[in-house]
């Protein structure tokens, strides 16, 4: 991965930022690490850190400026709640070892993280409110939105790939597509002996899910299938699939009571990301910035 050197106002941003900037963005945008993205995904999610990690050292600075800063309770309390998915507080700092970060580093980075937040919400508290009319106008502008999104519900076997087993595993998969029928219990009972996922446990059913909600190839091929279709072997960052589909539910339109407040919500997002950017270039355009 090729990495770059910023410096914000004299302040370097480390490269363990950038990376993390990096594998978020990668996550968020194509659900792949940054090492697995094309050149092109690569100068995509790396403009986009960039332009992260260089708002976020600013936001910092201001707040640091103004006295904005995560006092040593809510830092504590932030890593408590962090420390809760862990086994235990030796697994938590062992883990953080491993990734070459310190106690004290990591200290650090929550108290950036915290003051950032904090600053943003003091900006954002300026951000007005929508009125009720604009509210309707949204809803009855965009009628296609206005619905809850169809769902499917599909059962998968998983034959997972590798460097070494890509032959074989080419080989399993089109033996069960063989094999498989529309019947779930067959096509379950065949999950449960032969598939890779946790699902197996469950005769390889994921329950209903919406578009985009699996890798892009998964979902494609089973927004495209019918109930009791099967679909060809897709293959996907994990592996080989066959998908079953049993059960589709259809795209609902929704009152305006029901998403009035997600509306009000989103359109006081829309005009917070609006206000946080104009702030943000503001400080852009008096700030000393390198990138390497």
């Amino acid at each position: 991965m090729q990495q770059k050197n910023i410096t914000v106002n004299g302040t370097a941003i480390s490269q363990f930022d950038f990376i993390n900037a990096m594998q978020s963005y990668s996550m968020e945008l194509y659900r792949k690490t940054a090492d697995q993205l094309s050149a092109e995904e690569i100068e995509q999610v790396q403009g986009l850190a960039v332009e992260q990690i260089v708002a976020r050292e600013l936001i910092f600075q201001t707040a640091l400026a103004e006295g904005t800063i995560a006092n040593d309770e809510q830092i504590k309390a932030e890593m408590q709640k962090v420390m809760a998915n862990f086994p235990s507080e030796e697994e938590f700092f062992a883990t953080l070892k491993k990734a070459g970060i310190d106690e004290d580093s990591y200290y650090r980075m929550l108290r950036q993280d915290l003051s950032v937040k904090m600053m943003t919400e003091k900006k954002l508290a300026g951000a007005p409110s929508p009125a009720a009319e604009e509210i309707k106008a949204f809803y009855d502008e965009h009628p296609d939105q206005m619905k809850k999104p169809g769902q499917v519900r599909a059962s998968h076997i998983l034959i997972k790939v590798t460097e070494d087993n890509r032959e074989q595993a080419q080989q399993k998969i089109e033996a069960l597509k063989k094999e498989v029928t529309g019947d779930a219990a067959q096509f379950g009972d065949l999950a449960r002996q032969h598939s890779a996922c946790p699902s197996k446990e469950k005769g390889g059913d994921l329950g209903f899910f919406g578009p985009g909600a699996m890798v892009k190839e998964f979902d494609q091929a089973a927004f495209s299938l019918a109930p009791g279709q099967i679909s060809d072997i897709v293959e996907t960052q994990f592996g080989f699939h066959l998908i079953l589909v049993t059960e589709r539910k259809d795209s609902e339109a929704l009152e305006f009571e029901e998403v009035a407040p997600q509306i009000e919500s989103f359109i006081k997002d829309q005009k917070g990301a609006i206000l946080l950017q104009a702030w943000v270039e503001e400080m852009k355009e008096k700030a000393e910035i390198d990138i390497a």
